[in-house]
């Protein structure tokens, strides 16, 4: 390393030391003595800094940390025990070691205290050079490890300090409690959601910021040992508060309980948002339940009155007597009784089927006998209208349903598919299997739906805008009926759909074989 010199002082000063490098201090007035000291401690790889005075030496502890100091006791202007004085006055070099180089003998060196004046050890002349470096080699080392124990303590106070500043700044409440359930540390956010401050808190209950009711339920959870997730209410003046508390026990070095460490998150506006939608759910629920009652007293009351509509007329209708204009007239006011008849039926069954009255008897069915038997029954309405009704079957096992509903459902289905089908138009029936279910497709090249209605077409009496804009007739119940006694046969239904390009019902049933499966 090549020397600096600074004034009367030679080395290198305030450069960052490697890690493993510490920095020695010589001071002596006599240039070949501090040389002579410097090649003695050379084999240790240690910076040394050379200083020719005690004013010198001080200069250097202004700008530099020294392992260990090795100090002549004569010299000019401030000898070297003045100038140890001196050196143990500041803060910073206090602890220094120095070791003294001296011509004196023991005897006279013992006779004076100038350990108590900061001497660390005294090396007398001549000086011993493997001597002199085990004892600078002791110092290093102990300088070389405290050093890095500073920087770890540094780095440690360092993730301190972010450690806190993450928990002070933190969107949750966060606190830990000792062994006894004892609040020992609690952040900002933890303080504002319950209005208890950190001093405050110190030393309480847990427990001490829930309502009392809940305090039972949770110290059978605490009690269990293992983490806890708890929706909670807290005590807090003239504001009511939900949180969800969750926390974890830790443990002491010896494996033993040493408290608890959670987060609160504030859920209040999830809380009062669940509280609204159950409200609304409920008055929904009776809604409905209105509704299927008023349907099923209505439809029973109008069940009499619409027959006896139909068979007086079929009476009129058979008579010889009457004129062109008046069975014409007949005629409309029968047709409409058996629309109005139908829709009774209708209803009827679809109240039946949402109170879940017993209306299925499952049995092993084959699909292609409940298609055949749909477009046997719709064949003349496609044709009237000019539009194929097309099948497709691919061999498949047979499925668990109630034919008579599953037909019932079909039917509905086509109907509709009918309706919405232009002239010229085809419908296709499709049977096959996907995902391990039996699948039952309609497809048709009709109007198509919007996405947006996809879910509302399964709603009673619900109509698209094209159906209404285009005057189809219909009371808007097949599709809701469909879906019903589908779901009720352990199926489900999807649709997929587009304006101007057709629609897609799919229904998926399970296969007989497989529920037996899954029952035994």
């Amino acid at each position: 390393m090549t020397p600096l010199t600074v004034g009367s002082v030679s080395g290198v000063l305030a450069t960052k030391p490697a890690d493993d490098e510490a920095c020695i201090l010589i001071v002596d007035d006599n240039l070949s003595k501090r040389t002579a000291l410097e090649a003695a401690l050379a084999p240790l790889g240690h910076r040394v800094v050379q200083a020719q005075s005690g004013t010198d030496a001080l200069r250097c502890l202004l700008v530099e940390d020294f392992a260990v100091i090795l100090l002549d006791v004569h010299m000019p202007e401030i000898d070297g025990f003045e100038t140890a004085r001196l050196i143990r006055q500041r803060r910073q070099s206090e602890m220094t070691p120095i070791l003294f180089i001296t011509a004196y003998s023991s005897d006279e060196i013992e006779q004076s205290d100038h350990y108590a004046g900061g001497a660390v050890d005294f090396i007398f002349a001549p000086i011993p050079p493997a001597e002199l470096r085990s004892k600078v080699s002791f110092f290093t080392h102990v300088f070389l490890d405290a050093r890095r124990l500073a920087a770890q303590a540094e780095g440690v106070r360092a993730s301190v300090q972010h450690l806190q500043l993450l928990t002070d700044s933190a969107p949750i409440g966060i606190f830990q409690t000792d062994r006894e359930n004892r609040y020992v540390y609690t952040n900002p956010r933890w303080t504002e959601l319950t209005g208890v401050t950190a001093l405050q808190a110190f030393g309480q209950a847990w427990d001490s910021v829930v309502i009392p009711e809940l305090r039972p339920e949770l110290a059978v959870a605490l009690s269990g040992g293992q983490e806890l997730s708890h929706r909670v209410e807290l005590v807090s003046e003239g504001s009511r508060r939900f949180v969800m508390v969750s926390s974890r026990p830790v443990q002491d070095v010896s494996g033993g309980p040493a408290g608890w460490v959670g987060t609160l998150a504030d859920v209040t506006a999830e809380k009062e948002a669940e509280d609204t939608m159950s409200v609304a759910r409920d008055a929904a629920l009776s809604v409905n339940v209105m509704q299927r009652k008023f349907s099923a007293s209505a439809s029973h009351e109008l069940r009499t009155p619409v027959a006896s509509i139909i068979g007086y007329v079929e009476e009129l209708l058979l008579s010889e007597s009457l004129d062109p204009e008046d069975r014409e007239m007949l005629d409309v006011v029968y047709r409409n009784a058996g629309r109005l008849n139908r829709l009774i039926d209708d209803l009827s069954l679809l109240n039946r089927a949402e109170i879940g009255a017993p209306l299925m008897k499952l049995e092993p069915t084959t699909l292609r006998s409940v298609v055949d038997g749909v477009v046997s029954s719709l064949s003349d309405s496609a044709q009237d209208r000019d539009v194929r009704l097309l099948t497709e079957y691919t061999d498949i096992p047979a499925v668990l349903v109630d034919p008579l509903r599953l037909e019932q459902s079909l039917l509905k289905l086509v109907a509709n598919a009918v309706k919405f089908t232009s002239d010229g138009g085809s419908i296709i029936v499709r049977v096959g299997v996907s995902d391990g279910m039996a699948t039952l497709a309609v497809v048709d090249t009709g109007a198509g739906i919007d996405s947006a209605d996809f879910d509302k077409v399964f709603e009673r009496f619900y109509r698209t805008r094209s159906a209404v804009d285009d005057a189809v007739p219909g009371s808007g119940l097949g599709l809701a009926i469909a879906k019903t006694m589908i779901e009720a046969q352990s199926g489900t239904i999807e649709l997929e759909s587009a304006p101007g390009v057709g629609s897609t019902f799919t229904v998926r049933l399970p296969f007989a074989d497989a529920v037996a499966a899954a029952v035994s």
